[in-house]
């Protein structure tokens, strides 16, 4: 009935031309505009969405689902302004799928588009609307085509829009993380041995405690100042669509992963990195002239001198901040990273005291060092992923990623239990407990990233690292007949991204052909594939049974009909199985026939009943 249903709610939505392409999930968009007081015109699309439903929002997710946007079409007399951005505040959830936060609306959604016209007098806007759709269930690709006569003339004038916060949850996390960087840059040998001086400078001299106090919240929030004005810079940048592309585009990728490169040798003591020394010795000099004004001198001086140490972790926040797509996530994350950064100095000066209770400086420093170098070697990897996926290379494969990950935590785990050593270390007897449970940890994450490399999907880290791709080791182990058994994952069985030469395959091999339709964003189709596609009894019927086809409703490859081979595949999709969602399985011959299904996210019992035709 419910297959009746659909495909009747389908023919309907083509015999009828409605506006969205596919209507399954009921989801009805109104279009409307206002024309700005500079001229441009901001498109406003107002999407109502079933119950049951939710639709992404317009925020980037680096690695996450489809984010919703708009395209132009080439006839109209017009250029956009920067992405499409969310017109209401979007909800906040953890999708273990992608294994980390994505943006969503249920009910109602909202997207907002400026766009610059190119002529003077009313125009026509066409354009596509594009956005995922999903239930828990299933998922759909919509593309929703737009057509608004646009009247210049006349028209209501309203106020330009000013840039739209964001205030999603994830912010908190940004905000905790560049606390804690804060704090980790004061445990560095260029800056936790300068404590007792600095502090000493601020209440020495002082005619009361009082002034002493006010002297240490004086120094406090002028490097609270000098992080929050390097942020601000860095926010300049205007928009969110401008600190997204700078957080996805190759050349900041390129110059984090150098950065980090060249900070963690430094810290392994190959050199020694410094700003200009005449830059410090001003700041020093105008720091002895004391008084609040010093205070403030002596701020500037513990940054520059400090940036050695310190300069990776505002690079980091810097990176993760640009990449986060929000303008004032940098100002917000270098004020708390400043705040943290100056905290022990202005404890210790209201309370001078526990400076007796402080560590003492030692061999311990370097050994934070050395932990740092190998942490921003790690990342500098997955900056260097970023290039060569934005260039599709295929250079740095999931394989070759993992495995210059092993290599680096089993040698930090050599570090600790003193096997290799750096020039810089201070002699040791034995090893402690300490280091003896740090080096177990470093252990017992390499042998978890090692079955990563025969195939396993490593969830709890698969948002930092590549998907699965060919380039995984496949393990496999004689069988009776003599062949081999089925491959460890089912993203390393051969498969097809076209129909065509799916069903050729099928003829020739007189096997039945399996076709998934997916799209690369879509979460149900990863949960399917890491639980029941995985599972060794259907891993190995789809190995030795059938023709393999992945066909990607989301494929821009350019097609003369369709305009791109997802559109065909959707098209397709529709045609034959009277549905449009993702994931959705089914088993045909070659001429097209269709034997099995289709079935969509299922158990791995109903699925291999699906299988058993």
């Amino acid at each position: 009935m419910r297959t009746f249903l659909t495909s009747l709610i389908a023919g309907l939505a083509l015999l009828f031309n409605t506006s969205a392409t596919y209507a399954q999930d009921a989801t009805f968009v109104k279009t409307s505009y206002n024309v700005l007081s500079d001229g441009n015109v901001e498109l406003v699309f107002d999407v109502q969405i079933s119950d049951g439903w939710y639709m992404y929002s317009a925020t980037p997710v680096k690695g996450g689902p489809m984010t919703a946007n708009f395209d132009l079409s080439a006839d109209t007399p017009a250029q956009p302004q920067g992405a499409m951005v969310d017109g209401t505040e979007a909800h906040t959830k953890f999708d273990s799928a992608f294994g980390l936060d994505v943006y969503y609306f249920e009910g109602n959604g909202q997207f907002k588009q400026i766009i610059t016209p190119s002529a003077e007098g009313n125009f026509t806007v066409q354009g596509t609307l594009v956005y995922q759709t999903c239930n828990g269930e299933e998922c759909l690709i919509n593309e929703n085509d737009i057509t608004v006569n646009v009247k210049m003339a006349g028209a209501e004038v309203i106020e330009a829009p000013k840039a739209k916060k964001s205030k999603d949850e994830s912010l908190l996390w940004f905000l905790l993380i560049a606390f804690a960087a804060g704090l980790g840059g004061v445990i560095t040998p260029c800056v936790f041995p300068m404590i007792p001086m600095t502090v000493g400078f601020l209440i020495g001299g002082t005619p009361s405690k009082r002034n002493g106090i006010m002297k240490g919240l004086v120094f406090g929030l002028s490097v609270v100042l000098i992080y929050t004005l390097l942020g601000l810079i860095v926010s300049l940048f205007g928009s969110t669509a401008a600190t997204d592309a700078l957080g996805t585009h190759w050349i900041p990728n390129l110059l984090f992963a150098a950065l980090f490169i060249v900070f963690s040798i430094s810290f392994l003591g190959a050199f020694e990195i410094t700003l200009p020394s005449g830059l410090a010795n001003k700041a020093d000099r105008q720091a002895d002239k004391g008084g609040y004004i010093g205070a403030f001198f002596v701020a500037v001086a513990m940054v520059i001198v400090s940036f050695s140490c310190t300069g990776p972790f505002v690079g980091s926040i810097l990176a993760a901040a640009v990449v986060g797509g929000v303008t004032l996530k940098p100002i917000l994350g270098m004020a708390v990273f400043g705040a943290a950064f100056s905290l022990p100095f202005v404890v210790c000066s209201f309370f001078p005291g526990m400076m007796k209770k402080l560590p003492k400086s030692g061999g311990w420093l370097n050994v934070v060092k050395v932990v740092f170098a190998f942490v921003l070697m790690a990342f500098a990897v997955k900056f260097l992923y970023n290039v060569d996926a934005y260039f599709g290379w295929g250079i740095i494969t999931r394989l070759g990623f993992l495995a210059i990950w092993i290599t680096l935590v089993v040698l930090l785990g050599l570090y600790f239990l003193g096997v290799i050593r750096t020039d810089h270390d201070s002699p040791v007897d034995g090893i402690g407990w300490g280091r003896m449970l740090v080096a177990i940890a470093c252990f017992s994450f390499a042998f978890y990233l090692i079955p990563g490399l025969f195939g396993a999907p490593l969830k709890s880290v698969s948002g930092m690292i590549p998907p699965m791709d060919g380039s995984t080791t496949v393990v496999s182990a004689p069988a009776g007949n003599g062949e081999t058994t089925a491959p460890s994952g089912y993203s390393a069985l051969k498969s097809y991204n076209t129909l065509d030469e799916a069903m050729k395959a099928s003829e020739e091999s007189g096997k039945p052909l399996f076709i998934t339709f997916k799209s690369h964003t879509c979460s149900v189709c990863k949960v399917m594939e890491a639980t029941v596609l995985n599972d060794p009894t259907i891993l190995s019927r789809l190995s030795s049974d059938f023709v393999v086809a992945n066909l990607y409703v989301d494929d821009k490859t350019p097609d003369a009909e369709y305009k791109t081979l997802g559109r065909k595949f959707r098209q397709y999709e529709m045609e034959k199985f009277g549905s449009a969602s993702q994931p959705l399985y089914a088993v045909i011959d070659h001429t097209g026939k269709i034997l099995s299904g289709p079935v969509g996210n299922s158990s791995v019992e109903e699925f291999g009943a699906f299988l058993n035709f």
